[in-house]
């Protein structure tokens, strides 16, 4: 039984792939043949078929070889430069007798895949061009990180987010592609968040990149899994490494609404809009805690027969004003209502609330509602 096997073994190599190739004179034709016995080729015989299917791939890419050396960017077949360097260098992987020589020869050529990965539309190309690079660079290579870029951005429109991600983060060293990098590198990650353990990890994701610069999305995350110490002691770090971080105040204030703690959250989006009276977004978030401060305050001091008393009722009326103003200032930063588009909705509630009609109707034409 072992004899037949090893007769097997040994009927199945081909140390004369190599001829067999050359004889093809067409690189496609000679893929073929090898890709067919490829499992039962030695190493050996592997580096010589190699050997054979680059002096083939190198002489269709020759032509367009020379346009790259005369500077001319017309008319080039980046497949077939591509074939050419991709088949060097498993020449040297199988280590081929002429595995030295077509490297050599064929490396100075490899920038023009970062030019063809750039210049397609195709996520594949782009994909095939830019791993040939960065499979293929130096640890010097300078432009390994675009490469790597290309290869993330393709990987991402494909919906080949693991990969995506990969590529991507390896990107991040490159400054010219830094923050494009960045992008596909997070929003790859997100679409794998599944688990709490997920969400964790991606926070610490985000706290390596610039925990600054997604401070919201860090004590969003944090806020949704549970962790609002988590949250409290980044603002409180935020705040104490600069006291006028409106950003801290304004994330407090949310959460501290969230929670219905409404004077607590009216203080902090007064101090965010104090910093920058600008902020829009903290007036009008304060107009919104203003309003259901007030309507909370209303259904509480309504019995059940619909009867508010007095003092109550100027105190609700007090504090939906105290909204309104808020609200105004929104409508003098946002005249078109065209940053937040239902300010002017929110306001005409309010007016009717409290028995201002005449204003209420305004806003209604404005609107174009009546």
């Amino acid at each position: 039984m072992l004899a037949v096997l090893a007769a097997t073994a040994s009927f199945a190599q081909n140390p004369k792939i190599g001829k067999e190739i050359k004889a093809t004179k067409d690189y496609a034709a000679g893929k073929a043949i090898f890709d067919s016995q490829f499992a039962n080729l030695t190493d050996e015989d592997k580096g010589k078929a190699y050997d054979e299917l680059y002096k083939l791939a190198k002489e269709k890419a020759d032509p367009s070889l020379a346009l790259l050396s005369a500077g001319n960017m017309e008319g080039i077949d980046y497949k077939a430069i591509l074939t050419a360097i991709e088949t060097a260098y498993n020449c040297d992987k199988y280590a081929s007798k002429d595995a030295k020589k077509n490297v050599e020869e064929i490396a100075p050529f490899r920038p023009a895949l970062i030019n063809a990965a750039n210049s397609t539309n195709d996520d594949a190309e782009k994909l095939a061009y830019s791993l040939c690079y960065a499979n293929t660079a130096k640890a010097d290579d300078a432009n390994a990180g675009l490469a790597y870029y290309f290869a993330g951005y393709a990987s991402y429109q494909t919906k080949d987010f693991v990969n995506a991600a990969k590529y991507a983060k390896q990107a991040l060293s490159d400054d010219r592609v830094k923050e494009q990098a960045e992008q596909v590198y997070r929003v790859s990650l997100e679409q794998g968040l599944k688990t709490r353990e997920d969400s964790l990890n991606y926070v610490n994701v985000l706290k390596e990149l610039n925990v600054d610069k997604y401070f919201v999305q860090i004590c969003g995350i944090y806020q949704e899994v549970g962790q609002e110490e988590q949250v409290n002691t980044l603002v409180d770090e935020a705040l104490a490494k600069n006291p006028n971080n409106k950003v801290a105040y304004f994330t407090r204030g949310s959460i501290n609404n969230t929670k219905r703690q409404y004077d607590a959250a009216m203080t902090d989006f007064k101090k965010a809009a104090e910093i920058d009276p600008a902020f829009i977004q903290a007036w009008f978030n304060l107009g919104v805690c203003a309003s259901q401060k007030g309507f909370d305050l209303n259904e509480k001091y309504t019995d059940k027969n619909g009867r508010i008393p007095t003092d109550k009722a100027a105190e609700v009326t007090a504090v939906l004003k105290e909204a309104i103003t808020y609200y105004e200032k929104v409508r003098e930063l946002d005249p078109n209502h065209e940053q937040i588009s239902n300010w002017p909705m929110q306001l005409r509630m309010l007016y009717n609330a409290v028995g201002e009609k005449a204003k209420a109707d305004e806003i209604s034409k404005m609107l174009g509602d009546i």
